[in-house]
């Protein structure tokens, strides 16, 4: 395969999961809340309830994500179109979708990086990011706001280490930028949307529980740390050894 047709492949699969991915997810959520008892209090039901709940709360960010036009983020909508297609094919096969979504995100992974590898299109995402999140809001809300608003800045401490890497390298960890940028950019639009004057008082409050519930879940945590060339050896050595029989006890 030469390098055009790979990159038509790349941009295909990126393309499908950006344009497609939500419808996807929504149908599996959908039936994860159809087989859910809401109302039974038993202790293997409300944990079945937790997981379910959390798998409604990245519908919701995907949507406030996907109702945003795409010609509101600017510089960062290139970069920014990549990363939320790998969230939401992380999420599909996380959600036991089809086979196929766990290999696009190694190929969604890598097509992220070719951007936020750069530094203009890395500053792109974490300014939308920053821009979408706005000022901080009174009430409840404020704990989502400052969970991003933290993430931001955590990320910051390693932008050195992925800006003007080689993304062949990086590549070996690479899912936890692209993942964590893809949040970020995700949570602060659930932020804005649940920070809204002309949603009701119940909707606005069924969003700022989400938007709290999806930034604990997927924005804290330490800093996405850039893979060395040793660490790619070392990971080729192990593969290596397990494959290998009588080397490994």
């Amino acid at each position: 395969m030469n390098t055009r047709s790979l990159l038509s492949t790349t941009d295909q699969v990126a393309d499908a999961w950006a344009g497609g991915g939500l419808g996807i997810l929504e149908g599996l959520v959908a039936e994860f809340v159809s087989g859910t008892d809401q109302s039974e209090d038993a202790p293997t039901a409300v944990a079945r309830r937790e997981e379910v709940a959390d798998r409604v709360v990245t519908v919701l960010g995907a949507r406030a994500w996907h109702a945003l036009p795409e010609a509101s983020h600017g510089r960062a909508r290139r970069a920014a179109r990549r990363a939320v297609a790998y969230s939401l094919a992380v999420d599909v096969a996380s959600a036991g979708g089809p086979t196929g979504a766990r290999s696009d995100c190694w190929v969604l992974t890598v097509h992220a990086l070719e951007l936020l590898t750069v530094a203009a299109h890395f500053d792109a995402v974490t300014d939308r990011t920053r821009e979408l999140l706005g000022p901080a809001p009174e009430g409840r809300l404020l704990a989502a706001w400052q969970m991003v608003n933290d993430g931001l800045a955590v990320v910051a401490t390693t932008r050195h280490e992925w800006v003007g890497a080689n993304p062949a390298t990086v590549a070996a960890a690479g899912w936890v930028l692209v993942d964590r940028m893809s949040r970020l950019l995700i949570a602060a639009a659930l932020i804005a949307q649940a920070n809204s004057t002309v949603l009701t008082a119940p909707t606005v409050e069924l969003l700022v529980n989400a938007a709290r519930r999806y930034a604990w879940n997927h924005v804290r945590g330490h800093a996405p740390e850039a893979a060395t060339a040793t660490h790619v050896h070392r990971s080729a050595d192990l593969v290596r050894a397990f494959a290998t029989r009588g080397i490994l006890p």
